[in-house]
């Protein structure tokens, strides 16, 4: 559901949140920048960074996005390669939404993500959840590789020098039942390429797009109140589809 914005804003709010109620701060990294839309929201509250992605195809959107803000580095890479990439520079906190249910090897780039970071640097990222029940078809049509089981997510953090500190359901109950009866009615898209292929130009995809019923959905409900009824019930996070999640290194 990562192309649908009022998904994108309520994670922003959640975002927003983590960064007041922790005081986090700057330099950033914004790992699988997609767009650049996270990293240009962050710039504007006076942080510097780095903006990185190994999708050509949204680099090119990113970059124009990011063209008149000099204080964030836009950067054409593969993750795993960040320390390489960043020239060394350390960053206090990286935020890396929807990426590493995209990538081959995501113990290694979180290794790499935890090698440009200080002791108490923190880690905000958005994962999707409980593969068993919540995998549809959308997960293939985005080129996901897997879901993640909460225990296996938070061990996977332990391994790589992570204690989590926050894990907040970003879906239940508006956004899970929209994307049930969504991926119900609606019979899967035409997929093309491999996973990973459908993955380098995932920021373009859209699998919501029902005529009339899509414009209802997206100018008719109150999405205010529908975020903030969301927020109500973050703590649930064993009933919805996707989680955010605030890591410290220790």
């Amino acid at each position: 559901m990562a192309s649908f914005s009022p998904f994108k804003d309520h994670i922003i709010k959640e975002l927003d949140e983590l960064i007041q109620r922790y005081s986090l701060k700057g330099p950033f990294l914004d790992a699988g920048c997609g767009l650049g839309d996270v990293a240009l929201h962050l710039s504007k509250k006076g942080w510097a960074g780095f903006a990185v992605d190994m999708s050509e195809v949204a680099l090119e959107t990113a970059r124009s996005e990011l063209a008149q803000v000099s204080s964030v580095k836009v950067i054409s890479g593969n993750l795993v390669n960040l320390a390489k990439l960043l020239k060394g520079a350390i960053v206090e906190t990286v935020v890396m939404f929807d990426v590493l249910e995209h990538v081959e090897d995501d113990h290694a780039v979180l290794s790499a993500v935890s090698s440009v970071q200080p002791k108490g640097g923190h880690l905000i990222m958005t994962i999707p959840s409980h593969p068993q029940r919540e995998w549809r078809w959308d997960d293939d049509y985005y080129g996901h590789l897997r879901r993640y089981d909460l225990d296996v997510l938070e061990q996977m953090l332990r391994d790589n020098g992570y204690s989590i500190m926050e894990m907040w359901d970003i879906t239940y109950p508006a956004l899970w039942l929209m994307r049930r009866v969504y991926t119900a009615i609606k019979p899967a898209p035409k997929m093309e390429g491999t996973p990973i292929e459908r993955s380098m130009i995932s920021t373009g995809l859209q699998a919501w797009d029902m005529g009339v019923i899509s414009w209802m959905v997206l100018n008719l409900m109150p999405w205010r109140l529908v975020s903030k009824w969301i927020s109500m019930n973050r703590h649930q996070y064993e009933r919805g589809h996707e989680v955010i999640v605030l890591a410290k290194k220790s």
